[in-house]
C-alpha cells in the first residue's frame, strides 16, 4: 500500500534519504489520511510528535491543517495543549477552526474551558460555529448558558442553528426554554428546524404541545419533516392524530417519509390504516418501507393480505423483502399466506426476495410448533 507506506522509517529518493517528517508531510501532501492512521496506530509516540511539530511549526498553512485534522480523527490526547494554543492564538481561521474541531474528536473535558473562551471573545463566524459544535460533541454543560444566549440573540442565522444543533446534542433540559422559543420565532426556517429537532434529542414530552402547534403553523421549507421526526423521538401517541391529519393534507416525499418514520417510532395501531393506504398506493419506495415495516411492528394482523399482495407484486426488491420479513413477524398459518410465501420462493426473479421469503417460512413454522418447514408444509395439505 502506497509503497509501504513510503516505507516510512527507510524511505530512499535517489541518494537521498528522507526524513521522518519528510514521509509524514508527503501522506498529507498526497492526501492519504486512512495510510498516515494506519502508520499512526503503529507508532503513536513518534508520529503523533511528528504531527504536532508539524501542526505547530511547518512554514505551510495546508500541512498544519492536515495535520491538525488527523491529531483529532487520531484523537491524540497528548495533542490537546497544542490544539488549545491554535485555537485561541492562532492568527489563522482555518488553523482556529480546524482546532475546534479536533478537540471535540478528542473527546478531553479539560478542551471545555478553552472552547468556552473562544466562544465568548471569539468574533469570525466560521470559527465560533465549530466551535459550538465541538461543545455539543463534548456535551459540555457548561456550554449551556453561552449557547442559549447565541441562539437567542445572535444576528447570524447560521451560528443559531449551530447553536441550537450543540444544544441539542448535550441533551440538557435547561436548553428547553430557549429552544421552543427558537421554534416559535425564530425568522430563519433552518435555525427553527433545528430547534425542532434539538428538542426531540433532549427527550423531555412537555414540549410535544409545542411540536405539535408548530407543526400545523409552520410552513417553512424543511421545518415540518424536522418536527415530525423529533414528535417520533418523543414517542408520545399524543402526536399520532396531528402527524396523520398533517400527512392527509397532502405532503412532498420528504414530509411523507418523515410523518411515516414518526408514526413508525410511535407505535400506536391507530395509525395502522394510514400505513395501509401508504403502503398500497404511495409512489415513493422509502414511504411504503417504512409503512411495511411498522405494520409488523405494532402487529395489525388485519395487514395481512395486504402484505401479501406486495409480497408478489411490488416493484421494489427491498419492499418484497421487508414484506417477508413483516409476514414471519405476523406468522399467518392459512393455506393463502402460505402459498402466496410458496409463489415467492419459486418465482420472484430476485435470489434476495427468495432467500427472505424461506426465511420467513422457517419462523412461521417454528413460531407454530413444528421442527421444520416440510412438517408445517405437510400438516397444512401443501407438501
Amino acid at each position: 500500500m502506497f509503497r509501504e507506506h513510503l516505507k516510512l522509517m527507510n524511505l530512499v529518493i535517489g541518494e537521498k534519504t528522507l526524513t521522518q517528517k519528510d514521509d509524514v508531510r508527503r501522506l498529507l501532501l498526497d492526501k492519504k489520511e486512512v495510510e498516515l492512521l494506519e502508520i499512526y496506530e503503529k507508532n503513536k509516540k513518534d508520529i503523533a510528535d511528528i504531527l504536532m511539530d508539524i501542526a505547530k511549526n511547518d512554514s505551510e498553512w495546508k500541512f498544519r491543517r492536515d495535520a491538525v485534522k488527523i491529531l483529532g480523527k487520531a484523537e491524540e490526547k497528548a495533542s490537546v495543549d497544542l490544539l488549545k494554543e491554535i485555537l485561541l492564538k492562532d492568527y489563522l481561521t482555518i488553523m482556529r477552526k480546524t482546532a475546534a474541531k479536533a478537540l471535540g474528536n478528542i473527546g478531553e473535558t479539560s478542551a471545555i474551558k478553552p472552547l468556552l473562551e473562544a466562544l465568548n471573545t471569539c468574533k469570525d463566524p466560521v470559527v465560533i460555529t465549530e466551535v459550538a459544535c465541538a461543545l455539543g460533541v463534548l456535551k459540555a454543560k457548561e456550554a449551556i448558558e453561552p449557547l442559549t444566549v447565541m441562539l437567542r440573540k445572535h444576528e447570524d442565522g447560521e451560528i443559531r442553528e449551530h447553536a441550537a444543533e450543540a444544544l441539542g446534542n448535550i441533551r440538557d433540559e435547561k436548553a428547553i426554554d430557549a429552544l421552543v422559543m427558537s421554534l416559535k420565532e425564530d425568522k430563519e426556517d433552518w435555525v427553527r428546524g433545528r430547534a425542532a429537532e434539538a428538542l426531540g434529542l433532549i427527550g423531555d414530552k412537555r414540549v410535544v404541545p409545542d411540536l405539535i402547534s408548530a407543526l400545523e403553523k409552520d410552513s417553512g421549507i424543511g421545518v415540518s419533516g424536522k418536527i415530525a421526526t423529533a414528535l417520533g423521538r418523543l414517542k408520545d401517541p399524543a402526536a399520532v392524530n396531528p402527524l396523520v391529519k398533517f400527512l392527509q393534507k397532502g405532503q412532498n416525499e420528504e414530509n411523507r417519509r418523515a410523518i411515516t418514520y414518526a408514526l413508525g417510532e410511535i407505535g400506536d395501531k391507530e395509525a395502522a390504516e394510514v400505513f395501509l393506504d401508504l403502503l398500497e398506493n404511495d409512489e415513493d419506495e422509502t414511504v411504503r418501507y417504512w409503512s411495511c415495516l411498522s405494520l409488523g411492528f405494532i402487529k395489525y394482523k388485519n395487514a395481512v393480505n395486504i402484505i401479501l399482495d406486495v409480497l408478489i407484486t411490488d416493484p421494489s426488491v427491498r419492499i418484497r423483502k421487508t414484506a417477508a420479513i413483516t409476514l414471519a413477524q405476523f406468522a399467518p398459518k392459512t393455506k393463502k399466506a402460505i402459498n402466496y410465501i410458496l409463489k415467492s420462493i419459486n418465482e420472484d426473479t430476485e435470489e434476495e426476495v427468495k432467500q427472505q421469503s424461506k426465511e420467513a417460512l422457517i419462523r412461521i413454522a417454528k413460531t407454530h410448533g413444528f421442527k421444520n418447514e416440510k412438517e408445517f408444509l405437510k400438516d397444512l395439505g401443501l407438501s
